[in-house]
């Protein structure tokens, strides 16, 4: 059964009983809540998904919390990605100022909106046992079920991406991992290893029941999860792996010409998107972060930015040349800044293969990639070689910047490489603080745990300096 209109119509199609359920479903900085609700109503998995039907809708319903818009927040916020005008009404300019406390709203919705999503994919999944389905639609639950792992797996990725100081030391402490629903529980952090194992985990889960003829891209298919696991690869330094999940995507995807290119950001482009999270009237419009409206601006995309751009590149079109205004997330008249999410395209899938291959001593397929991308963005472009490996790596590194503003890397970028981040005296000279180079080696990059999550688990330990 196709339901991609059901994901696009969420708030108006689902059952009342299971809206309130979803709704119900926090996490630990209001599991205290559960002290004030009374037996008779209390609505739980058990009597609110009692058939297929229902275990749909709680799936769809997990997808419609799928968070982004406060990733791509803070990876620009904190970074070399925007100016300050004088149009901000203060809109994350104590993260652009690298103030960062442990009462941050920003980190705090990054923290929650990770694991109110892993919460709620548990609780889908523990009601799985309440129901019993005929054969013939035995192949949608296991594919429902597959695609709540495949979720889990996400959330933990990401949650751990910001809260832990390292991706590739199995002992540093990352973020719990939660395979059972937390009510009243204190969960303590689990390793950078055990998370890593309990996502592999449920990846493996997730592609035993998701079948390959699953195509949707507004859904988990065995695609975006090669995208994941090549991402996971590159940030794991695993460069063999990162290498072959990469290339399946990029045997099977192509890359858009610079005509097809602008029409991915009014999303009337879909070929280089492995997975979206479709945005619909009513939800937060990922260009708001930007631009308010058409005639109020927060946030211009940085000089650095914009100079680092050849002047042939179509990718140029989404920052305004005169004002620098950011068009990447347009939307439409009724809808300013509302567009789908693209967690996954193509282009970033040939950036993790350049990296891994460049970071292999493999230069001359390292650039074979890099060119790739470029020639398809920059009219006239002349292909480039590289001559050893730190040449490369900046080069990637800045194409990354480039492709993928706006789209929540920068910042996760300039921590795994070990790169500083830099701003240039026109992006950080109107700033009233001292914000324009910072040190990769600062505790900044990495997440302080939320004050109010140690207010409720006071044993979950801090991350240092906080």
């Amino acid at each position: 059964m196709k339901i991609k209109n059901n994901i696009l119509g969420f708030s108006k199609k689902l059952g009342s009983s299971l809206v309130l359920l979803m709704l119900s479903l926090s996490l630990f900085t209001s599991c205290e809540d559960a002290y004030n609700i009374g037996p008779d109503d209390e609505i739980t998995e058990s009597n609110a998904i009692t058939s297929l039907t229902d275990f749909r809708d709680g799936v769809i319903g997990v997808y419609a919390f799928m968070p982004a818009n406060s990733a791509i927040s803070w990876n620009s916020w904190f970074t070399d990605e925007l100016q300050l005008p004088s149009s901000n009404n203060g809109q994350g300019v104590q993260v652009h100022t690298w103030s960062i406390t442990t009462s941050d709203a920003t980190v705090l919705s990054l923290y929650n909106s990770y694991f109110s999503v892993i919460n709620k994919a548990n609780r889908i999944l523990e009601a799985a046992g309440n129901f019993t389905v005929d054969a013939e639609d035995e192949a949608e639950f296991n594919r429902l079920k597959g695609e709540l792992y495949a979720i889990r797996a996400w959330a933990h990725f990401k949650s751990l991406t910001y809260f832990s100081t390292s991706y590739t030391n199995d002992d540093a402490l990352a973020v719990p991992y939660l395979d059972y629903v937390v009510v009243l529980e204190k969960p303590l952090r689990n390793t950078v290893g055990e998370v890593f194992q309990g996502i592999e985990n449920d990846l493996t889960l997730a592609k035993d029941l998701i079948p390959a003829t699953f195509n949707d891209n507004t859904f988990l298919s065995l695609d975006a999860i090669t995208a994941l696991e090549a991402r996971m690869a590159l940030y794991r330094e695993d460069f063999p792996t990162a290498i072959a999940k990469s290339t399946i995507l990029i045997d099977k995807y192509n890359l858009t010409d610079t005509a097809s290119f602008p029409s991915i950001w009014t999303d009337n482009e879909d070929a280089e998107n492995i997975f979206k999270l479709a945005r619909v009237v009513g939800d937060d419009a990922i260009g708001q972060i930007y631009n308010a409206n058409s005639a109020l601006t927060y946030w211009l995309a940085s000089e650095k930015l914009f100079n680092s751009y050849d002047a042939n590149d179509i990718r140029l079109n989404l920052i305004d040349n005169t004002t620098r205004v950011i068009n990447k997330y347009p939307g439409n008249v009724a809808a300013v800044g509302l567009n789908h999410i693209k967690e996954f395209r193509i282009s970033e899938q040939y950036l993790i293969r350049a990296e891994a291959y460049a970071r292999s001593t493999q230069l001359v397929l390292a650039a074979d990639d890099y060119n790739e991308l470029r020639m398809n963005r920059i009219s006239g472009y002349t292909p480039e070689s590289f001559s050893n490996v730190v040449v490369a790596m900046s080069s990637i590194l800045d194409e990354r910047y480039r492709e993928l503003a706006f789209e929540g890397h920068r910042f996760l970028d300039l921590k795994r490489t070990g790169t500083d981040l830099v701003r240039e005296n026109n992006d950080c000279s109107i700033l009233n603080a001292d914000a324009c180079t910072l040190q990769n080696s600062s505790y900044l990059f990495t997440l302080p745990i939320p004050q109010d999550e140690r207010f409720v688990n006071p044993d979950i330990t801090q991350n240092p300096v906080y």
